[in-house]
Order: C-alpha cells, then structure tokens, then sequence
C-alpha cells in the first residue's frame, strides 16, 4: 500500500504542477492547458498528429493540430506536449514540446547477468504507466556528458507472471558531477505486456528519495 500511495501522489503532484491557466488581460477567456506524455505520429497537410494514451488501460486518443512542422522529432518518439484540452473534433492547440531531456526507448533485455549493469541512483518523482508504456519523472546528476538511461527486462523471467524489469541508470565515464537536474524518460514494453504468461511487470531501481521502496508493480489487463 505504501508504494502505490508514493506513486500516485507523486503523480499527482506532476499531473497538477502540468497545468496552467492563461489570460491576456486577466478578465478575458480562460485555456486550460495540459501538459502529458504523448507520442508524436507524423506530419501532412499542414496539421501534426499526436497520440495520447491515458493512465493504466483507459484507452487512447488521436489528436490534431495545425502548426509548423515540428523540428528534431520523428514519428514514434515520445515527447513531453503543452497543449489545450482536445475539442470534439480532437483538435488542439500546441504550446510547446520537450524531447531534449526525455529518454524515450523500448524495453531491452540484458545479454549478461543483471547485477553486472551500472545502476547509479535517480531521485524518484513520479512513476506510472499509460497503457503499454511506463513513464518516469526524476532528477539525476549532471555531468556534461552522455549518460545511458533505459529500462531492461531480466532474460530468466520472462516467461513467468510478472518480469523483472531494472531501469538502468549509467553515467558511464563521468567523474565529476555538479547538481541534480530533472529528467523524464517514456519506455515502450508492449512486448513483455504481450507475452503469453505475463500479468505484470515489476520495476527495480536505485532511488535516494524513497530508499526502501525498491520495486513498482504494474499489472496490466488481458
């Protein structure tokens, strides 16, 4: 109980801190904004297609909008998307999108014994999961330097109900670091959720905000 209430309110707290009014004059119309996971599909027309998958299994939602073509993305990656609630016709307008600092991966699986993969620690904010994807919100240490930050399935379970999967955090040749920065990360594990045995799947990490708490259940429908 204790975990699942840890990460729900973290979540909670993201999801609210993602949400903003806006008002030219103070007394004019009010947009709502939103801040969420999304996964961009592509560009035509003049109009961005984005794809947003709501929390646990409660379905998704095709959303459009007319803007300039977005830059430095590709159909398929995961972004962090500002934007307006969608209309009926899931139109939306977009303020912007953070790719930068997001680590948008599939799910691995490891090639020699687990233990043997570097797990520097993270400080949790939030971890929860949008139908076939688990998401993250953390801080970590900045180093100026290419790090590695992924999530990856231990080989010996997953043929069993629930996989063991790690997320791997490598600052790989880093020496010195300076302060913590936020950093988001997306991962797609559709392909251990579809494996014929797997009702769930179990995160391991090194988190020095909740230290005890060592693993996140993720069940998921089937």
């Amino acid at each position: 109980m204790l975990k699942r209430f840890l990460t729900y309110a973290a979540l909670l707290l993201v999801v609210l801190a993602g949400f903003s009014a806006c008002s030219s004059e103070g007394d004019g119309p009010v947009e709502e904004r939103r801040y969420d996971f999304v996964t961009y599909l592509g560009y035509a027309d003049g109009v961005a297609k984005w794809l947003y998958i709501g929390p646990e299994d409660s379905g998704q939602t095709e959303m459009l909008a007319q803007m300039d073509e977005p830059e430095k993305i590709k159909p398929g990656q995961r972004v962090l998307l500002s934007y307006t609630a969608p209309d009926a016709a899931h139109r939306i307008k977009v303020y912007g999108y953070n790719y930068g600092n997001v680590a948008s991966d599939s799910l691995r699986v490891n090639v020699k014994p687990v233990d043997q993969y570097p797990k520097h620690p993270i400080k949790l904010g939030a971890i929860w999961r949008t139908g076939d994807y688990i998401n993250l919100r953390c801080e970590v240490e900045y180093t100026g330097k290419t790090r590695a930050l992924y999530m990856m399935a231990d080989r010996e379970t997953l043929d069993r109900d629930t996989i063991d999967v790690h997320l791997i955090h490598d600052l790989i040749s880093a020496e010195d670091t300076y302060f913590w920065r936020t950093c988001y990360g997306s991962f797609y594990v559709g392909a251990a959720y579809g494996r014929k045995n797997c009702r769930a799947i179990r995160v391991h990490l090194e988190d020095l905000t909740y230290p005890t708490v060592k693993t996140y259940d993720f069940g998921i429908k089937k």
